[in-house]
């Protein structure tokens, strides 16, 4: 692949900052393919442009009607603009050429023809010499398959990664063999090609070296032979037939060879797949198994376990564009550049088949050490150290690392070991808060194949994370700052059946609706509304709250300190003997029933539990005391957006954020309960008085009497965060969405926080006017 000269002239060598494309379909694709003759043969081939080709695929699979002739008139549909970057600290002289959709002039009656729209292509030019070694043509082969190419690329990666890369394998540097972690099962990979692989357990065969992984697709209808009860015996003492394994089996065993590498774990064949508590507790163990592999082979291309590892592939495709000026240039001096895709590492890697996977993100992309990618055209590259690929084996130039650099920060963090009990995110790191919430919308953008394992998938990151913030952990959610986590909240709000709440067995999970697992589709986690909050609700005993889990001892804590702001007044509340006579009675009464259900857990809780499996709950309903109020909801227009109207509230103060489509003719959505879990007071901004005609000064808000009242009006607003929800009946409710609220004034703050219909409430100790309403939320 190279440059057309038309892209050379007109972008490259035309001294303009910006201009337009080809201005019709056929010009496109004229300069997109062309015939050239071979100096050395004579013989004609054909050559690409990278520029021109980018450009025409993209039309051809989004916005076919653009080749017709009747569309002319919409062309040109893209504008390129160059510009180039300077060096800055460790990073590389860049030119970069961006091309942009352009989109269409209205019509003369005012309607736009095309309501297509392309995607933005940039690509990198970046000095030769700036790459160290790039590959030539010669250098790549025809075919992805080590004993093609001969595995020369991967056994360097590996041999430098364990040779020169201190951040990489720090748990297997830091163990003794001895003590090195052993998959319960493996298969030993050892004997001559084409022979039975044989399945071992580690309890009762020494393993002798380290262990590969394999990541791959299993296909909508799995047909390959896998590990059963009645089977197990025959592949403990026979082994597994090689013709019987699919062809993702016998390349992956392969490549793991060519690593001198004895053993491998394959899912399927380690995990008795009709056993459910064999799958439970390898489930379980899963992290363990990624986290201290040698190195996981990824087949990221293969929809199936039958298309294999290893793509034939035409090197000129793949090997870099270069170009080089034929008279100096402001731009690009005398040197010779490599033209690079932007989109390299996502368009090759992560938009494939594979990494649409759930229980990938966290096995393959998060916990693995070091992974071979085996893509479509190339083998990718990635451990700690180093993101690379075989036509750029020195690694992502740092322009175009934006997408591989913050998994492979995180990698590096998730090896630490198990005695290093330091945080794993250090003093300029993202926090591990951020990283839970990143790691959160990552994997629920994936797909799973069934519901049910939307927690044990996610188990091994969670696990490593609860260990290093020493917080309790449950159904995908952390103790600290409960109350904002439980403001988490849905992407795109399209479906119409909560999937925990269906039938079908591919949907169906028992998962209580405050957690994100009960649902699919990506979810924002909510930030910490603030280190200094004025409000957050309470367990029922005016504590932190918390889960109820199986082996967890809670000490006896202080009640909460008041906020440290001053509390708004709170109508029909009492400071009278009697009232607050009533009110210590109360706290007395809460703080022996707290203390009867801390013996209650202390006697049934088992003095050890084995804290690297999923926690198990006494009961998953959390107790909350809040004020329960109930709204309004209104669909604002046509963008999918909702907001919660509440008596007293200004229109819009209020944003929604329902689970699933709302059905406004039902009362549980028309009119929803709804529960504020946090809020803090936002200070406003002061009010700027004009001095002079150029001169202004800022001027702090002084108290005003409100109009209509003799209250004085406050210096701040609030804001904060909580759920939707729907009564179910003796104080139970189940979470249907969220909401958030800016710019809240005292007034409104204060109808936030009453409960509906407070006087009803019985029996009496189910409710205080201060605290609000003891509810579970299920």
């Amino acid at each position: 692949m190279k440059l057309c000269q038309y892209c050379i002239q007109n972008i490259l060598e035309s001294g303009e900052a910006w201009e337009y494309h080809h201005g019709s379909h056929p010009a496109l694709q004229s300069s997109c393919v062309w015939e050239t003759e071979d100096g050395f043969t004579g013989l004609k081939k054909k050559e690409s442009c990278l520029f021109c080709c980018t450009m025409k695929n993209d039309v051809d699979a989004l916005a076919p009607h653009l080749q017709k002739e009747e569309h002319v008139k919409a062309w040109p549909v893209y504008r390129w603009n160059i510009r180039s970057l300077s060096r800055i600290r460790e990073s590389l002289e860049a030119v970069v050429v961006t091309f942009r959709y352009v989109p269409p002039e209205a019509a003369a009656d005012g309607k736009v023809g095309i309501d297509s729209a392309l995607p933005t292509r940039t690509f990198y030019l970046i000095p030769e010499e700036d790459l160290q070694s790039l590959p030539i043509v010669d250098q790549i082969g025809k075919s992805t398959d080590p004993k093609v190419n001969g595995g020369h690329q991967i056994r360097s990666w590996v041999e430098t990664c364990d040779a020169t890369h201190e951040d990489c394998m720090k748990r297997r540097k830091s163990t003794p063999k001895a003590k090195r972690f052993a998959p319960t099962r493996l298969l030993d990979i050892s004997g001559p090609p084409q022979t039975p692989i044989r399945l071992i357990e580690t309890s009762k065969t020494s393993v002798q070296g380290p262990y590969c992984s394999l990541s791959h697709c299993w296909g909508p209808k799995p047909e390959f032979i896998r590990l059963l009860n009645d089977n197990r015996k025959r592949h403990l003492s026979e082994g597994v037939g090689w013709h019987l394994l699919p062809k993702n089996f016998q390349e992956a065993i392969e490549v793991a060879r060519t690593l001198d590498v004895g053993y491998i774990w394959i899912d399927s064949l380690c995990i008795i797949q009709d056993s459910s508590a064999d799958w439970g507790h390898e489930a379980g163990l899963m992290h363990q198994v990624y986290r201290n592999s040698y190195c996981n082979i990824a087949i990221v291309d293969a929809p199936d376990s039958d298309k294999g590892a290893f793509r034939v592939r035409d090197p000129e495709e793949i090997v870099p564009v270069r170009y080089r000026p034929k008279v100096e240039s402001a731009y690009f001096g005398e040197n010779t550049w490599a033209v690079l895709p932007e989109n390299l590492w996502d368009r090759g890697l992560l938009q494939s088949s594979l990494y649409a996977r759930g229980w990938v993100f966290q096995a393959e992309r998060m916990l693995s050490p070091r992974i071979l990618h085996f893509a479509r055209k190339q083998i990718f590259w990635d451990c700690p150290s180093l993101s690379a690929c075989e036509t750029l084996p020195a690694g992502l130039p740092p322009p175009m690392d934006h997408a591989a650099g913050p998994d492979r920060h995180w990698r590096g963090r998730l090896q630490e070991p198990e005695d290093n009990h330091e945080m794993l995110a250090g003093a300029n790191d993202q926090s591990m808060e951020a990283f839970w919430k990143t790691a959160v919308e990552k994997y629920t953008s994936c797909n799973l194949t069934k519901g049910g394992d939307k927690l044990i998938a996610m188990w091994g990151i969670a696990k490593l994370v609860r260990d290093a913030m020493n917080v309790e952990y449950g159904n995908g959610l952390f103790e600290e700052n409960l109350e904002d986590q439980l403001a988490w909240r849905v992407a795109k709000c399209v479906l119409t059946q909560r999937p925990s709440e269906s039938k079908e067995w591919k949907l169906a999970r028992n998962i209580p609706s405050w957690s994100w697992a009960s649902m699919d589709g990506t979810i924002m986690v909510a930030d910490r509304l603030s280190d200094q909050v004025h409000f957050k609700v309470t367990d029922h005993h005016t504590q932190p709250l918390t889960f109820d889990l199986v082996g967890v001892k809670r000490s006896v804590r202080l009640p909460l300190a008041r906020p440290s702001a001053a509390p708004l007044p709170v109508r029909g509340v009492s400071d009278s003997g009697p009232e607050l006579q009533r009110r210590q009675q109360e706290r007395e009464r809460e703080d022996i029933d707290m203390q009867k259900e801390k013996e209650f857990h202390r006697s049934s809780s088992p003095e050890k539990i084995d804290r690297s499996h999923q926690p198990l709950f006494h009961s998953s309903s959390i107790s909350i005391q809040g004020h329960v109020g109930r709204g309004k909801l209104e669909h604002v227009d046509t963008s999918g957006a909702w907001r919660l109207q509440i008596d007293g509230v200004p229109e819009g103060i209020v944003e929604a954020f329902p689970d699933i489509r709302p059905n406004l003719k039902s009362a549980i959505w028309e009119q929803p309960f709804f529960l504020v879990l946090a809020a803090k007071q936002v200070i406003k901004p002061p009010v700027f008085t004009l001095v002079n005609a150029n001169k202004t000064r800022s001027r702090p808000s002084l108290p005003t009497i409100a109009e209509g009242g003799d209250e004085i009006e406050e210096d701040f607003d609030y804001a904060g965060h909580g759920i939707l929800l729907k009564d179910t009946g003796n104080n139970r409710f189940q979470r249907i969405g969220a909401f958030r609220f800016r710019g809240a004034s005292g007034r409104a703050y204060e109808q936030l926080q009453r409960t509906y219909r407070r006087e009803e409430i019985k029996p009496s100790d189910s409710y205080t006017s201060e605290r609000g309403r003891k509810i579970w939320l299920d």
